[in-house]
C-alpha cells in the first residue's frame, strides 16, 4: 500500500510539472526571457534542470530531508516567480536546527501548487504563502483568494498527503481553512 502511494504522489509530482501548462507556461517564460536576458534565460534553464533532476533522484525515496525539500522548492519558486514576479510572494522562514527531519518528497512542492491553482495571483490581489515551523510542524499558509472556478476541488493531493504521512507517524495533517487564510500543517519526522 504503501509503495502504491508513493507511487500516486510521484505520479501526482510529476503530472504537476510536466503537464501542459506547466511545460508550456515554462516554454513562455523562457522565450520572454531570452531576448531581455539572456543571463536570466541561462538561470531559468538551471533551475528547471534542477526540478527535474529533483523529481528523477527521490522516485525511490519515500522521506527526504526538510534541507533537501527546500532546496528544491527554492528552484521550484525561481521558476514560478519569473512566471508570476510580484503578484506571487512566498516567505519561507525556516530555523536551521529543523533541516534534518524528514518530510515526503514533493509535498510542499504540491501545497503550493495548490495555492496557486485555487487562489486569485494577479497585480491587484498578489498571492502571499508562507512556509513556517509553527509547534514542531511544517506549515504553509496562504491569503486566502479564491477564483471563481467552474469545477470544485477533488482534494485528492490533500488526502494523499495525510494518507502518505500516516505510514510514518501518528501526528496528523492538520488542514485549517478561516475566511482569509488556508493553512496545512505536515508532521516533522526524526
Amino acid at each position: 500500500r504503501l509503495k502504491k502511494e508513493q507511487i500516486a504522489s510521484q505520479l501526482e509530482g510529476l503530472k504537476n510539472q510536466v503537464n501542459p501548462h506547466f511545460l508550456f507556461n515554462s516554454m513562455n517564460t523562457l522565450a520572454q526571457l531570452i531576448p531581455e536576458d539572456s543571463a536570466r534565460a541561462v538561470k531559468f534553464v538551471e533551475k528547471l534542470s534542477k526540478v527535474y533532476r529533483y523529481i528523477l533522484e527521490i522516485k525511490d525515496k519515500e522521506l527526504v530531508t526538510l534541507e533537501e525539500e527546500l532546496t528544491f522548492l527554492r528552484a521550484y519558486l525561481f521558476l514560478l516567480k519569473e512566471r508570476f514576479e510580484e503578484n506571487l510572494l512566498v516567505d519561507v522562514n525556516i530555523p536551521e536546527e529543523h533541516l534534518q527531519k524528514k518530510v515526503l518528497p514533493l509535498s510542499l512542492q504540491l501545497l503550493i501548487e495548490n495555492a496557486i491553482k485555487h487562489n486569485i495571483t494577479s497585480t491587484e490581489q498578489p498571492l502571499s504563502i508562507t512556509v513556517i515551523i509553527k509547534e514542531g510542524k511544517l506549515y504553509v499558509e496562504n491569503k486566502l483568494q479564491r477564483k471563481n472556478q467552474v469545477m470544485h476541488s477533488t482534494k485528492m493531493g490533500l488526502e494523499n498527503i495525510k494518507s502518505r504521512y500516516s505510514f510514518f507517524t501518528k501526528v496528523r495533517v492538520l488542514i485549517e481553512e478561516t475566511a482569509d487564510r488556508f493553512s496545512v500543517a505536515l508532521p516533522l519526522i526524526d
